[in-house]
């Protein structure tokens, strides 16, 4: 398989592995010699060499200059190039760091208008790690549509994008950008260098609690979604009766 989604993997983890002349873009003072790289950056070199790859040098140049806006970016794959919008959230209804926007992303974005930021949403990972009560943030917003009760466990779509290759994912409206391949992030701290620059993480331990996974075509089969079950969540929630 030689695809988008093959030589972008392939740029992802040898960056990941291969990153001595990089340094954070807020690393000071920066090292003479070093590249400066942050969370933007590394999604830009991944997406350009894979669409050079396969030949859409305007499909490469145009994500250059969107590289300063995650969720133009977004935008632009999925209305251009049919990527696939997944809406995440470790908890709808209980943040785990207490903040209302995790809560208003899923009600009022997603269920309301199928969209994350502007970003059109077809299938969503949710509720994969709630959080629990005696967590000292436990709190609900019931005025903008979360629940009261306990979330309940839910791995079904977990583990079915676990199965996707290579994405695109971005937290908080594009203030976080990152990759993504079974089950993980990968992602840049701009303040750091060496061994830290670049981190791995399962997407059940990632901090940034909610957002956006955006597909390729060619890695999204692998994921067998049930659209069925995103639409049946969004006619709940409209009738009111969103559990």
């Amino acid at each position: 398989m030689t695809g988008f989604s093959y030589h972008a993997h392939k740029k992802m983890i040898d960056l990941f592995h291969n990153h001595s002349h990089e340094v954070g873009s807020q690393y000071f003072p920066r090292p003479p010699g070093k590249t400066p790289t942050d969370c933007i950056t590394y999604v830009i070199n991944v997406l350009t060499y894979a669409f050079e790859q396969t030949g859409k040098k305007t499909a490469a140049d145009r994500g250059r200059s969107l590289g300063e806006y995650g969720t133009e970016l977004a935008k632009y794959l999925v209305d251009e190039h049919k990527w696939i919008g997944n809406y995440y959230n470790k908890d709808v209804n209980h943040p785990s760091d207490g903040d209302y926007e995790h809560t208003y992303s899923f009600y009022k974005r997603v269920l309301t208008g199928n969209k994350y930021y502007g970003i059109s949403i077809s299938n969503h990972v949710i509720n994969y790690a709630p959080t629990p009560k005696n967590n000292s943030n436990y709190t609900s917003f019931p005025r903008i549509g979360g629940s009261k009760e306990q979330t309940k466990l839910n791995l079904k779509n977990l583990e079915k994008i676990k199965k996707v290759k290579f994405a695109f994912g971005l937290s908080r409206g594009g203030k976080h950008t990152w990759l993504f391949s079974e089950g993980k992030v990968y992602e840049v701290h701009w303040e750091r260098i060496g061994s830290g620059l670049y981190e791995a993480t399962k997407l059940e331990d990632f901090q940034w609690l909610s957002g956006a996974i955006i597909v390729p075509p060619d890695a999204y089969t692998a994921a067998d979604f049930d659209q069925r079950d995103f639409w049946d969540d969004v006619s709940k929630f409209l009738k009111g009766i969103f559990d």
